[in-house]
This record gives structure tokens, C-alpha cells and sequence, in this order.
């Protein structure tokens, strides 16, 4: 070996030996010690993506390695669309960034064609709670189970024609003989609450988490019935009213699972792809302790939303399990929503 060679390789061998500590130096504490985390909601503050949000941030720094911030940011727009398409492929992969996922992010990679992002690649770190939802009518419009919903037109009101609260009740229209009409426009559900109050609509679909925070009294004295529950089973709270697994068969259930994984996957903290190992489980860890902390626990109470928390390999488990539906059911899934969605306008 000629000298210029032996100074090549000696040098080489320097710059691996110093490296090579460095780079076992930087553990998930070194890393996050003095950064910044923020959790992305796809939505105003000021709903249950805010809620939960807030409560990562201010009870997960104490568990995770190095204490980083932890800092909510809020990128509203296209239903969720807007934060999913950032934090899927534009958002650092270091760990840095955590996204509190729209609850549609399978249902949307499943049946939204051309969407830029796969459930199935992102990193669950652990859900607070299932966004089961309820679709009601008022005990004025005289509609108080599902089977009166059979009998005479139920109005329910919607943000639109093309999310799961009116939806899920046309296909049931199609599945039951349920004649649900669809009143959509309204800019949000305090603005259907106020609508079912005058009358305007019979009722409409909302979060158990929504209802029970701020029409908890109605629900308990009967003011508002629960017709059927958009959930993956009976919800235990209404054992005796029915979810929308149980209409259906072949693609139609597809469909019906489908649906029901918004309500599934909840509340749920994910990583966009690519996050080292490490501090994936660092965080899984965290979640778990804070979710397990009496001041997580009391102050989650003082605001009135439920708990339901799911550590993030069993969320990885469900993802996976409905993304492995055969494809062709998943294609005639698909052509059904479309029809649904296309018949609505």
C-alpha cells in the first residue's frame, strides 16, 4: 500500500471511530432535549381534534425523553385533507412532528380515489378515544328508533352530502328501508343542534363525544333518542340500538366496515412515515404513562369528553386488517360510495 493510500485509509478509519460514537451519543433523549414537538390537527381548535390535542401537549412532556415542548398547530382545510397531504409528505420524519389524524384517514385512502396518503404508512403512537358516533332525532319529531325511521321520513342535517353523517344513513335507507332525507349546508353542528331545536330537521349524526359534552341532559331524559350508532360494534353506553356492520353483506359490508373505522380510529396520535424506530416507541411509551395519569385523567373528566385509549400497535393491527380487504371488494366498495354520494346531490 503506497503512502498516500495508508494516509487514506488511516483517515477513513479516524472519521468511523469518531462517528461511531456520535452516533450512539444521540439517544431519543439527546435528540429531543431543547427541540420542539407540535401535534398537527386538521381542524379549528376549538372541537374534540383540539381537545385531545391540548391535552398531548400539556401531559405527554413530562414522559417523553428530554422533555422536548409540546405544541399544538392547527392546519384546517378539505375535511382533514390539508393536514394528512402535509404531514404524510412534506412534514420532518425526524420525530418532531405528531399528527392527531383525521378519523377518516383509512376511510379516505380506501374509497377517495388520487388521495397523497396511505393510512397504513403512518406510525401509531395511541388513541384517546373511538369517535363512535350516534345519529339522533329529537323526541319532538317523533321519530325515536330505527324502526320509525321506516315508517316516515326522518330529516337530518349535514355539513354536506359526502361525510359519514349523511352517508351512512342514506345507505342504510338502501340496506334497512329506512327513509332518511338529507338536509346538508349547514356550516357546522352547533348550527344543526339550533336547526333540530326549531324543528327544521328531525336530527342528525354527531360524535358521542360531541353530544355527550354539550347535550349530555338530553340524552340522559330522552330529549334527543338514538336511532343507530356508526361504530365497528354496539356501543356499550346504547347496547340495544344498532351499529351499521350489522346491515349488509358482501361489498355492502365492506362499505359498512369502512365507514366504520372513523369511528375506530378516533382520536388517534400517529408519525408520518419514516420515524426512527426508537423514538416511535419512545412516544409510544409516553402516550401510555400520560393517558395513565390522574391529572390526565381528571382534567379529561373536567371537560366531558370520553376516553377510550388503544395503544398504537393495536391500531396498526386494525389499519391493517381492513387495508388487506380483497381488492375487489374494495373496488366495489368504492363504486358504491360513489353512487351514495352522486345520488345525494
Amino acid at each position: 500500500m503506497t503512502g498516500q493510500k495508508l494516509i487514506r485509509a488511516a483517515a477513513a478509519w479516524l472519521a468511523a471511530m469518531i462517528a461511531a460514537p456520535l452516533a450512539m451519543a444521540q439517544s431519543v433523549e439527546d435528540f429531543y432535549r431543547g427541540k420542539d414537538i407540535r401535534v398537527i390537527i386538521g381542524a379549528d381548535v376549538g372541537g374534540t381534534y383540539g381537545l385531545y390535542a391540548q391535552l398531548a401537549a400539556r401531559h405527554m412532556r413530562q414522559y417523553i425523553p428530554g422533555q422536548p415542548n409540546v405544541i399544538m398547530q392547527s392546519m384546517p382545510g378539505a375535511g382533514g385533507n390539508v393536514a394528512l397531504n402535509w404531514s404524510y409528505s412534506v412534514a420532518p420524519k425526524d420525530g418532531t412532528v405528531m399528527h392527531l389524524v383525521h378519523a377518516e384517514v383509512l376511510f379516505e385512502t380506501l374509497l377517495t380515489r388520487g388521495v397523497k396518503f396511505n393510512a397504513r404508512n403512518y406510525q401509531w403512537i395511541g388513541r384517546f378515544a373511538d369517535a363512535d358516533a350516534l345519529v339522533l332525532a329529537t323526541k319532538k319529531s317523533g321519530a325515536l328508533t330505527l324502526d320509525d325511521a321506516k315508517q316516515r321520513e326522518v330529516t337530518l342535517g349535514a355539513t354536506g352530502v359526502n361525510n359519514i353523517f349523511a352517508l351512512a344513513p342514506l345507505m342504510l335507507n338502501r340496506l334497512a328501508g329506512t327513509k332518511f332525507r338529507i338536509i346538508g349546508g349547514y356550516k357546522g353542528t352547533s348550527d344543526i343542534y339550533i336547526a333540530m331545536e326549531r324543528g327544521e330537521v328531525d336530527g342528525a349524526g354527531v360524535t358521542f363525544a360531541n353530544v355527550a359534552a354539550l347535550h349530555a341532559d338530553k340524552l340522559a331524559n330522552g330529549d334527543l333518542k338514538p336511532l343507530f350508532a356508526i361504530s365497528a360494534e354496539r356501543m356499550k353506553q346504547y347496547s340495544d340500538v344498532p351499529a351499521i356492520v350489522e346491515f349488509g353483506g358482501g361489498v355492502e359490508r365492506t362499505l359498512m366496515d369502512i365507514y366504520a373505522s372513523t369511528a375506530a380510529i378516533g382520536r388517534a396520535l400517529a408519525f408520518p412515515p419514516g420515524v426512527p424506530a426508537d423514538r416511535l416507541q419512545a412516544l409510544r411509551v409516553a402516550f401510555r404513562k400520560a393517558i395513565e395519569d390522574p391529572a390526565f385523567k381528571a382534567e379529561a373528566a373536567k371537560t366531558g369528553i370520553p376516553l377510550a385509549p388503544m395503544g398504537g400497535a393495536e391500531i396498526a393491527d386494525y389499519v391493517e386488517a381492513i387495508a388487506r380487504t380483497p381488492a375487489a371488494q374494495i373496488e366495489g366498495a368504492r363504486a358504491l360510495h360513489e353512487e351514495l354520494i352522486a345520488s345525494a346531490k
